[in-house]
């Protein structure tokens, strides 16, 4: 029982250890876990901002390229609305006229002007900007000859007419000349700005997808860490409970040899000397005989104590390891409990006993009886049942048991509220690898069902001669105690 005690402290101990690991290591789990969610959350702040950002670069741009392209389309309409000006001029010889045109000319120069102006704020290079720059120049020389001729005479118009429109359609090709050559410009660079967009973009999904993949291997790496913790837990916890069912066998076993030991000693030591006790008490009955009353009444007051002393001393010695289970085997001893049972309880059992059970080891014979003991006595303290059936049989490589009752029953949940020790039942069934079930319901009794295999042959007959061994050793202390 000691050592019992020390390896069942030893495993405790190891156990409030592993529980301090398990603390560290799920903290270090647990702030893994939030950094990775960190990444997560700083990677896809990262993915809107910046798809926000391309959004509003790329509609930029498209606004900017349309913006110039309608101001060079409104710079090329000006210069023939000036060009369609100027001839309606030289041919239009009324004086009269020529505050309108000024007017109109003036009117084309300043929406000319205002389109520069759009061109200049669409963001140029050095090359756009000097073949802006020199379009303006050539557009301001074009429109200064347009002045000049404004001032002209009618006479003037008359002889420089057909020259001077020679002149302004040359002048104007180069002007268009121009103006696609900006167009030029400005549709490269808006082609290097989308291709800027596109690279910062490509680059940042490629960043992206490394952060990703680390972000994946991280994942990976504390999924894994998490399972190979889990699964060593798991096998931690396993030993843990093989090694406490083993601690609770060796107790249950050293439990049921001090029972056997005290329950000889009762038996063997302390009733041999009451019987001894009760024994001189009749002799000494016997010599008085009935000359003195009053000693023989006191002489049989002393031998009924002596005696219901020796009957309780053999009730519990019975009680906590029937000798006869050792002696005369399983059946006799059940049909003292059945008797014992029914007398204590009022209910009547039935039972059909096979005979071959008496064949098993002590292992088996004690199993078979602690858990028949068990389900009766919870029949009768639990149960109120008038009737319990008791069928054991061996045969098949089995041995097989049942407990009937037909008292109120339980539902689930309450096995263990009720305290039924259904938990020790289970744990000497599967010590020697067998099995048990109970079923049970409010009103409709309760049925115990257990299985337990047979064992071979050779550790049957070791266990029959230990048992025999026992009993004569028995037998020898009580002729050496008569």
């Amino acid at each position: 029982m000691g050592q019992a005690n020390t390896q069942r402290d030893a495993i405790r101990g190891t156990l409030l250890m592993g529980r301090s690991m398990h603390v560290r290591r799920s903290i270090f789990l647990a702030a893994a876990l939030a950094a990775l969610l960190l990444v997560i959350g700083v990677s896809a702040f990262a993915v809107w901002s910046n798809a926000r950002n391309s959004q509003e670069r790329v509609a930029a741009l498209q606004k900017a390229q349309i913006e110039a392209g309608v101001a060079l389309a409104a710079i090329r309409a000006n210069v023939y609305l000036n060009a369609i000006l100027t001839r309606d001029y030289l041919l239009d010889l009324d004086a009269s006229h020529v505050q309108q045109y000024v007017d109109q000319f003036n009117s084309i120069r300043a929406k000319t002007d205002e389109s520069f102006r759009t061109l200049e704020a669409s963001g140029q290079d050095d090359q756009q900007k000097a073949a802006l720059k020199q379009l303006r120049n050539e557009l301001s020389a074009y429109w200064d000859r347009t002045e000049l001729v404004l001032d002209w005479t009618p006479e003037e118009k008359q002889v420089q007419r057909t020259p001077m429109l020679r002149q302004r359609v040359r002048r104007r090709e180069e002007v268009f000349a121009l103006s696609e050559q900006v167009e030029r410009l400005i549709t490269a660079n808006f082609i290097r700005e989308r291709q800027r967009i596109t690279s910062a973009d490509q680059e940042f999904r490629s960043s992206l997808a490394w952060t990703t993949a680390i972000a994946l291997l991280f994942g990976f790496g504390i999924a894994g860490g998490t399972l190979a913790r889990m699964l060593a837990l798991e096998r931690q916890s396993q030993a843990a409970e093989s090694e406490l069912r083993r601690l609770s066998g060796q107790i249950r076993t050293a439990q049921e040899q001090e029972r056997k030991y005290l329950s000889r000693e009762l038996h063997d030591q302390v009733g041999q000397m009451l019987t001894g006790l009760r024994m001189e008490l009749a002799s000494v009955a016997r010599i008085h005989g009935d000359s003195e009353s009053e000693i023989s009444s006191r002489i049989a007051r002393a031998k009924g104590t002596v005696e219901q002393t020796l009957r309780i001393v053999r009730n519990i010695a019975m009680l906590l390891r029937p000798s006869m289970l050792d002696d005369l085997g399983l059946t006799p001893a059940l049909a003292w409990l059945f008797k014992e049972v029914s007398r204590s309880s009022g209910f009547e059992i039935h039972s059909d006993v096979d005979p071959a059970v008496d064949t098993l080891p002590d292992t088996h014979r004690t199993c078979v009886y602690r858990v028949v003991q068990e389900a009766l006595t919870n029949a009768s303290r639990h149960s109120g049942a008038r009737r319990v059936e008791v069928n054991l049989s061996n045969g098949k490589g089995w041995v097989v048991g049942s407990i009937v009752d037909d008292g109120c029953g339980f539902g689930k949940g309450a096995a263990k509220g009720r305290g039924l020790g259904l938990v020790g039942m289970e744990e000497r069934v599967r010590e020697i690898g067998g099995s048990i079930r109970v079923v049970s319901s409010p009103g409709g009794g309760t049925r115990v069902e257990f299985r337990l295999p047979c064992p071979p042959a050779t550790e049957v007959q070791s266990d029959t001669d230990s048992d025999r061994g026992r009993s004569r050793d028995r037998s020898d202390r009580i002729k050496a105690s008569a």
